[in-house]
C-alpha cells in the first residue's frame, strides 16, 4: 500500500545521476514509432528517430561516461505502451469505479475481535513526487547488495550494481529503489531497500526487469509492488513533463482494489477491496467529456491558483489518462499518480490534478481473472507457479493481456 505526502529524503545534493538517468529516461520516453497504432504506438511520438545513443554523464566525479540507448520501455506490444483513447468501455464500468472508491480498514477490540469499516473516498486524484514514489538511479560506485531474507526474488545472483552514492532509498516508504544496468538493458525493483552504515545497499526483495520485454510477469509472480509489476513503469518523469509530451501508460493506485483477484499485466495483488471492485493490472481512462477543474484545498475547500507551468504540464498529464490511460498497480488512501522522485517536484506541486475524482474514469474492458492465492483448477491449468520470481528477467508471460477491443 501506499500513502500520498511529500517531503523527499535525500544525501547531500540531488543526484547528477539521478538527473542523468531521467533525462535518459525522459528520452526514452521520446522514442519508437509515432504512427498512434493502438497495436504497437511507441512510448513516444515526434519524428520517431533512428534508435541511436545518447552519452549521459551519470558519475561526475569518475573518468569517461556511460553510454545509455536512447529508448523506451519495454517492447512494442506492451501494454504499458498501447493506445487505448478507441477501446470500448467495460459494462460493469459504473459499478466497479464505485466500489473503488471504498477505502477499507480494520479495527482490532481489546479481546482480539476484528471490525471491517468501509469509507467512501471522494478525494481527488493526487500525485506522489518526493513520498511513495520511485527514486531511479544508474551509474555510480560498485555497491554491494544485500538481502535480508531468505525469499529475495531475483537477488540470489545479483550481489553488485553500479549506485550513486548520495540518492538513497527511504525505508519509510516502502524503500522502494529502482536501478538500472547501464551495460545490459535491464533493471533492478528492490522493495524495503535501505543504505546501510557500511555504504552497502540491504533490501527485502528484487525484481529483475528486461527492457525489452513485456513490462509484466505471468500470473503470480511476485514483485517489488503488490500487483508485481514493475515500479518505474508507469512513472510520471521530467523530460515527458517539459516537453508536454506523455506517451505511455501511467501507474495509478485506488483506495479500494478487489481483494483476492487481478486481471493481467498484474502477475499478484494486494487489493482489500470488493471482489467486484477494479482488480489491479486494470486500465482505467479519464473519460472524453471532462474538463479538468481547477484544484481545490482539501482543507479549506479553497481554490488553488495552478501557475501558467502547472497548468501546461497538468494538461499533458490529462491528456495522457484520455490517450493511454493507467494501469492500477497498488492501493492508497486516495486516487494516486507517480512522477519520478527527486527530479520532478521542482515542476509540480502534485495538487494539480485534484480538481479531478476516480468518477471522471471509466474502466476499459477486463482480461482473464486470476484469483490471487490461485485456485486449484487454475494450477492445473497452467501449472503450479514458483514460490518467487526466476533469476530471469520477466520476458515471457503466458499470455498478452487483453485491455480491450475498439469501438
Amino acid at each position: 500500500m501506499t500513502g500520498t505526502t511529500r517531503n523527499p529524503v535525500r544525501r547531500r545534493t540531488r543526484s547528477i545521476a539521478v538527473l542523468a538517468v531521467a533525462s535518459a529516461l525522459a528520452l526514452a520516453g521520446c522514442g519508437g514509432n509515432s504512427d498512434g497504432g493502438a497495436g504497437g504506438a511507441g512510448a513516444g511520438g515526434g519524428d520517431g528517430g533512428d534508435g541511436g545513443n545518447v552519452v549521459v554523464d551519470v558519475n561526475p566525479t569518475a573518468n569517461g561516461t556511460v553510454v545509455v540507448p536512447e529508448r523506451r520501455f519495454f517492447n512494442d506490444s506492451s501494454p504499458w505502451n498501447k493506445r487505448i483513447d478507441t477501446v470500448r468501455v467495460d459494462p460493469n464500468s459504473q459499478h466497479m469505479i464505485d466500489y473503488a472508491q471504498e477505502r477499507v480498514g480494520v479495527i482490532e477490540g481489546p479481546n482480539g475481535a476484528q471490525t471491517r469499516y468501509r469509507t467512501l473516498v471522494d478525494d481527488g486524484l493526487y500525485i506522489n513526487t518526493t513520498r511513495w514514489t520511485v527514486p531511479v538511479v544508474a551509474g555510480g560506485r560498485p555497491t554491494s547488495l544485500v538481502c535480508r531474507q531468505l525469499v529475495c526474488g531475483d537477488g540470489a545472483n545479483t550481489t553488485t550494481l553500479n549506485i550513486p552514492e548520495d540518492v538513497d532509498p527511504d525505508p519509510r516508504y516502502d524503500g522502494w529503489y529502482t536501478v538500472f544496468d547501464t551495460s545490459a538493458s535491464v533493471a533492478y525493483d528492490l522493495w524495503r531497500a535501505r543504505r546501510e552504515s557500511d555504504n552497502t545497499i540491504s533490501y527485502n526483495y528484487m525484481r529483475k526487469w528486461d527492457l525489452n520485454g513485456p513490462g509484466y510477469s505471468p500470473p503470480w509472480t511476485e514483485g517489488a509492488r503488490g500487483s508485481g509489476l514493475p515500479l518505474f513503469a508507469g512513472l510520471i518523469r521530467p523530460g515527458e513533463l517539459e516537453s508536454g509530451e506523455i506517451q505511455h501508460a501511467l501507474a495509478i493506485s485506488l483506495p479500494g482494489p478487489a481483494a483476492g483477484v487481478f486481471v493481467q499485466p498484474a502477475s499478484s495483488t494486494d487489493g482489500t477491496g470488493r471482489r467486484t471492485s477494479i482488480p489491479e493490472g486494470a486500465r482505467i481512462r479519464l473519460k472524453r467529456d471532462v474538463v479538468l477543474p481547477p484544484p481545490r484545498d482539501p482543507v479549506t475547500g479553497k481554490l488553488i491558483k495552478l501557475s501558467k507551468q502547472q497548468q501546461r504540464l497538468a494538461d499533458a498529464i490529462v491528456a495522457c489518462l484520455r490517450t493511454y490511460g493507467a494501469i492500477v498497480v497498488d492501493r492508497a488512501a486516495v486516487p494516486t499518480l507517480y512522477a519520478q522522485r527527486d527530479v520532478t517536484d521542482n515542476l509540480i506541486r502534485g495538487n494539480e490534478l485534484q480538481g479531478l475524482t476516480i468518477q471522471d474514469f471509466e474502466v476499459l474492458p477486463l482480461g482473464q481473472p486470476f484469483h490471487y492465492p490461485p485456485e486449484e483448477q487454475e494450477l492445473q491449468a497452467l501449472g503450479s507457479p514458483s514460490a518467487s520470481p526466476s533469476s530471469s528477467p520477466s520476458s515471457s508471460p503466458t499470455s498478452t493481456p487483453d485491455q480491450g477491443a475498439p469501438e
